[in-house]
């Protein structure tokens, strides 16, 4: 099917008449005010699930759903050609190799820049699936660590290159009794924040792979872990950069270093709000590109 061809997401759901055409109309209005793709938007107002979401990107690209891919066994050589961080990153999860194509679950078709990376990097056709990013991690978290996805739990995740730095926020909030997940950098805290679910993120600026606002970006991208508040951690105790993450969504700006007092208040005042919490992302220049869902 040629892009031109495709249904939009909300002609599809209007004809399945599980929106209206008004409130088709209303979401996108949301969508473009808060610079927010029109799928996400839709699971922000819950007003479709996961799965729903899932039926209806099957309808709009012709892809087959597959589901409890956990109840499968895939062989190593298999899961080999996709790399854990590649999986959790892009949210896909290898099924199969028959007849030189790799089946790969998805829960976004519109990342095509990982199916063209492994059909050329492998040298196979790859056949995309739709799966829930829900089914996918849970898949990821059996098959490549051997555990399985929590739900949410009232864990902190801590996300801090700096060994002592990491270790000083952690011992300060374990000995008030928060359960503490570190992490040594993004893509590592990318990993726990959705194996665990927490419900609080703190995370460093400053950052080898990538720095915290792009971590954050990360998240804002991922319907289990948008509603999480995010609390930026820098050294620069800079006045633009506490704007900056302000209007780019962190719910607080601490600088470094701070005082386990400062630290433990800013963290209950966080936990408070809970997943109430909404990033009202601003990210201008920096929004990441990709095709609308609409």
């Amino acid at each position: 099917m040629q892009t031109r061809d495709k249904m939009k997401l909300g002609e599809i759901l209007i004809q399945q008449k599980i929106l209206t055409p008004l409130m088709v109309e209303r979401v996108i209005r949301i969508a473009n005010a808060t610079h927010r793709r029109f799928g996400q938007t839709l699971q922000d107002l819950d007003l479709l699930t996961d799965r729903e979401i899932a039926q209806a990107l099957s309808i709009q690209f012709g892809y087959k759903i597959v589901t409890d891919m956990c109840k499968f066994t895939i062989p190593p050589e298999v899961l080999r050609l996709v790399p854990v961080e590649t999986a959790f990153e892009k949210r896909v999860f290898p099924l199969a190799v028959r007849d030189g194509k790799l089946a790969l679950a998805m829960a976004d078709p519109t990342h095509t820049d990982i199916i063209n990376t492994l059909a050329a990097d492998l040298n196979m056709q790859v056949v995309p699936f739709i799966a829930t990013t829900q089914d996918i991690m849970k898949a990821v978290s059996k098959n490549y660590l051997g555990e399985s996805l929590q739900s949410p739990t009232n864990s902190i995740l801590v996300v801090e290159t700096d060994y002592r730095a990491r270790e000083d926020i952690t011992s300060s909030l374990a000995r008030e009794g928060y359960t503490v997940v570190a992490a040594v950098d993004a893509a590592d805290g990318f990993q726990q924040a959705l194996l665990h679910l927490p419900s609080l993120i703190l995370t460093a600026k400053e950052m080898p792979d990538n720095d915290g606002f792009g971590f954050f970006t990360s998240l804002q991208g991922v319907t289990e872990t948008r509603h999480i508040p995010m609390i930026l951690l820098s050294q620069r105790s800079s006045e633009e950069e506490e704007v900056m993450a302000f209007r780019r969504g962190f719910f607080d700006y601490i600088p470094m270093p701070v005082k386990d007092i400062t630290l433990v208040s800013r963290v209950r005042r966080a936990l408070a709000v809970g997943r109430s919490y909404v990033a009202h992302y601003s990210g201008g220049a920096t929004e990441p590109a990709g095709p609308q869902l609409i």
